[in-house]
């Protein structure tokens, strides 16, 4: 008798025992980095160890402060890992940090289109940072940040990464702010790639 009251209590807890669970995994998957990133599995990333920042390729050019917020938090998180601002862009350990800015509007469209491009410099390695983005006047928009790093001597692109995010007209200049610090974090985060067969 009391083997089977034990059994009844094991299986009624069972439903409160699984749920705590599936809210962990609810959680995790929240905050699981948006970013997308592709990346040449032959390069050596630590190989590079200093940037530059170049002219920006603008889609959108009357959002200087956009750019300059852009330019800042892109500037914080590689010095932050390490890598040296210079002006040697000549040496095999250098590449050069450029972006620009485009806009797309969501609206009450469920579905939009994402235009990407690239800048590449003439001379030395290049590191393109693409972005999506603008500060709307109304309405919802979309802002989506690619940060695409290109080693010109090597005519290919080797790491690529982007990232979006919804801005409104409404919204302050710290959540700008916030908002754009929070996408090139992200992207950058998963720079450089990790172990090999991760």
């Amino acid at each position: 008798m009391n083997t089977t009251m034990d059994s009844k209590n094991r299986l009624s807890k069972t439903p409160y025992l699984a749920l705590p669970c599936c809210l962990m995994l609810l959680i995790s998957a929240c905050q699981s980095p948006s970013a997308v990133t592709d990346y040449d599995i032959n390069k050596d990333f630590s190989s590079i160890t200093e940037f530059s920042q170049g002219p920006s390729q603008q889609g959108i050019k009357n959002d200087d402060l956009t750019d300059q917020r852009l330019t800042a938090a892109i500037a914080r998180q590689l010095q932050a890992k390490g890598l040296s601002l210079s002006d040697n862009t000549q040496s095999g350990s250098h590449v050069v940090v450029s972006h620009f800015l485009t806009t797309h509007t969501k609206q009450n469209n469920p579905s939009f289109n994402i235009g990407f491009g690239t800048g590449r410099i003439s001379s030395g390695s290049s590191v393109g940072v693409g972005v999506n983005t603008s500060i709307p006047v109304s309405g919802r928009e979309t802002v989506e940040v690619r940060v695409t790093i290109d080693f010109h001597q090597q005519g290919k692109l080797v790491w690529r990464g982007y990232d979006t995010f919804d801005a409104k007209g409404s919204d302050s200049p710290q959540k700008r702010q916030q908002d754009i610090d929070a996408a090139v974090a992200n992207i950058l985060s998963q720079y450089p790639p990790g172990q090999k067969g991760e």
